[in-house]
Order: C-alpha cells, then sequence, then structure tokens
C-alpha cells in the first residue's frame, strides 16, 4: 500500500532545508521523506495539493525556514497551515551544468505556535 502511494506521488529534490526541521515532515502534501547519498532531502508530494495565496504582510523577523531545489518549486510546498508568509523566486535559467531545468528559491514565517 505503501509503494502505491509513493508511485503515485511526485518526486522532488530539495537542496536545501534552512530552519524548521519539521517543516517538510509536518507538510500535509509530504507522503514521504528521506535523505538522498549527498545530504540532499528528497521528498514525496501529492500532486493534488495546491498553495493558497496569502495577504499577511511580510513579518517584521528573519523567515524560520528557507528551501531551494532544481527545476520548478511544487506549490504544494506553500501549502503547509502553519505558513504566516512566504517569498518565492524561480531562476528559469537556472545554470547548464548545475541546474539546467532552473532553479527555486523560497523563504518561508511561520505563525507563532
Amino acid at each position: 500500500m505503501t509503494q502505491a502511494r509513493l508511485a503515485a506521488a511526485r518526486s522532488l529534490i530539495a537542496v536545501d532545508v534552512a530552519g524548521d526541521n519539521d517543516y517538510l515532515a509536518t507538510l500535509p502534501a509530504t507522503r514521504h521523506l528521506g535523505i538522498a547519498r549527498d545530504g540532499r532531502a528528497l521528498v514525496w508530494l501529492d500532486d493534488n495539493v495546491e498553495s493558497r495565496p496569502l495577504d499577511e504582510p511580510r513579518p517584521d523577523r528573519s523567515p524560520e525556514v528557507e528551501l531551494h531545489g532544481e527545476g520548478a518549486m511544487h506549490p504544494a510546498l506553500l501549502s503547509h497551515p502553519r505558513i504566516e508568509h512566504y517569498e518565492a523566486f524561480f531562476d528559469g535559467l537556472g545554470d547548464p551544468e548545475a541546474a539546467p531545468l532552473g532553479w527555486w528559491y523560497a523563504r518561508v514565517w511561520l505563525k507563532a505556535a
């Protein structure tokens, strides 16, 4: 049963997760979380989860979580119920060798616990 759920989920390699280490583990769209050979987080996400627009102003503090990875960012990464505000950037040109499909970067501010 677990294998079928993983097969139906989309994989994503998050190159780095700085800050709240539980962010990806507690993300509702996460079906499996592991560590790749090079230390990057390897995450399987459901495709039917979309991020929600947030109208809250940017908090006057540093973000609690910073994420970045290759290719396009999966919208589920910004659907965490604890998000107060986020900023996301996509570099479509990337690097011909390191990131031929582009590169994304997100800063996330979490609601107070």
